[in-house]
């Protein structure tokens, strides 16, 4: 790795523990007396988060304004028309409650409500300020409630681009494993699987440095015990509590380095398809990619199953590298997650121009992977992995 020039800085101030969505109260209350909350459409309601939410800001003084049509791939028409709202209603702090579709699109909407463009137009105009967004997180996969990253669909062009600016990172992030226990089984294999993968591409990436690599490592760790037992047990507030700290730890690594071409094949792939679960296309790609990636990545493959549980005995380095690709795959069957494109509705016809897409909206991720990518050789991961 040697001494690179390194640049860190998360300005996000973390409260992790049980019950820590009392708090929100006195927390937005330093930021604002009236405040947007950005949700999805169903979960918060059933699980009577938003509802606790909705009093303990007014308990505190705060006044909420609920936007909750955010959908599970949130489209630019939702992000423009919260940010109106937040206008009209002269709101001064954006509240992101939900998994990483609404914390993504709190994100966005303040940037969208401080300016005068729509939000597409800060891909190419880079924002300065945005207002104060706090996250409240009710999955452990994204790690947007700890970075700047906000992930849009166009839904006219099908294209799914991640963009984030400094000043996009939250303010305060509340990640408190009691909400978690609301998520259905689906949703906990599919954004425990994100966190995998968000640490495989920064542990690996060609922007990797020494701080990233820490989070990655204390994250494989995390998920060797707590993954597959999450799925199985959702009610172990303990196990709950340490997928929310490997998801964090995960947003961390990927906010200092980037992602891989696993990513850049998946935006298109649910961009295409928005009823499909990031994390699931993730699944569907990640077994091809790992072996395209292995002969670059034969050490850290090494690393990485050791700190899966992987015993060494007797194998070659080879084979240990690879028995982190056969680790996975058990992983994946554990937790109801082996699947293929075609699984997930993809039409085989459609290939060729998500191949085109990885590189367009994710240029900077199939950038970042350790094996050089073409969309050539993106077409025929795509193909392999269908």
């Amino acid at each position: 790795m040697g001494a690179l020039n390194i640049n860190v800085f998360n300005p996000v101030r973390i409260h992790f523990g049980n019950g820590f969505i009392s708090e929100a109260g006195k927390i937005a209350k330093k930021y604002s007396d009236t405040a947007l909350i950005v949700t999805g459409k169903t979960s918060m309601q059933k699980s009577g988060t938003l509802g606790r939410l909705v009093k303990i800001l007014k308990d505190a003084g705060v006044n909420p304004v609920i936007y909750d049509k955010i959908t599970p791939n949130p489209t630019i028409d939702e992000i423009d028309e919260a940010a109106r709202i937040a206008k009209e209603k002269r709101v001064g702090l954006i509240i992101g409650l939900g998994g990483g579709s609404p914390l993504d699109s709190s994100k966005a909407i303040a940037v969208a409500a401080k300016g005068n463009i729509p939000v597409w137009d800060y891909l190419k105009t880079p924002a300065t300020e945005a207002l104060p967004v706090i996250t409240i997180v009710s999955t452990s996969g994204t790690g947007s409630e700890v970075n700047r990253y906000s992930v849009m669909t166009n839904p006219k062009t099908k294209e799914k681009p991640g963009f984030g600016y400094e000043c996009m990172y939250p303010k305060e992030a509340i990640i408190d494993p009691e909400i978690m226990a609301s998520m259905p089984p689906y949703v906990t294999a599919a954004t425990g699987f994100d966190v995998f993968v968000h640490v495989l591409e920064a542990f690996t990436g060609k922007a990797r440095n020494a701080f990233s690599s820490a989070y990655c490592m204390q994250t494989f760790y995390l998920l060797k015990d707590n993954l597959i037992k999450a799925y199985n047990e959702p009610n172990n507030l303990e196990i709950r509590g340490n997928m929310a700290l490997a998801s964090a730890l995960a947003g961390l690594a990927i906010d200092l380095s980037g992602v891989g071409i696993i990513h850049a094949l998946e935006h298109p792939v649910s961009g295409n398809y928005p009823n499909v679960a990031h994390g699931a296309g993730l699944a569907a790609l990640v077994v091809e990619s790992m072996k395209y990636n292995l002969e670059a990545c034969k050490r850290d493959f090494m690393l990485i199953a050791h700190h899966l549980g992987v015993k060494r005995a007797g194998k070659t380095d080879d084979e240990y590298a690879y028995s982190l690709i056969e680790k996975i795959e058990e992983m994946l069957k554990a937790i109801n997650l082996n699947i293929r494109l075609k699984d997930l509705g993809v039409e085989k016809d459609r290939l060729p121009g998500m191949a085109k897409e990885a590189f367009a909206t994710m240029g900077f991720a199939a950038q970042n992977n350790p094996e050089t990518v073409d969309e050539k050789e993106a077409l025929k991961l795509l193909e392999a992995s269908y």
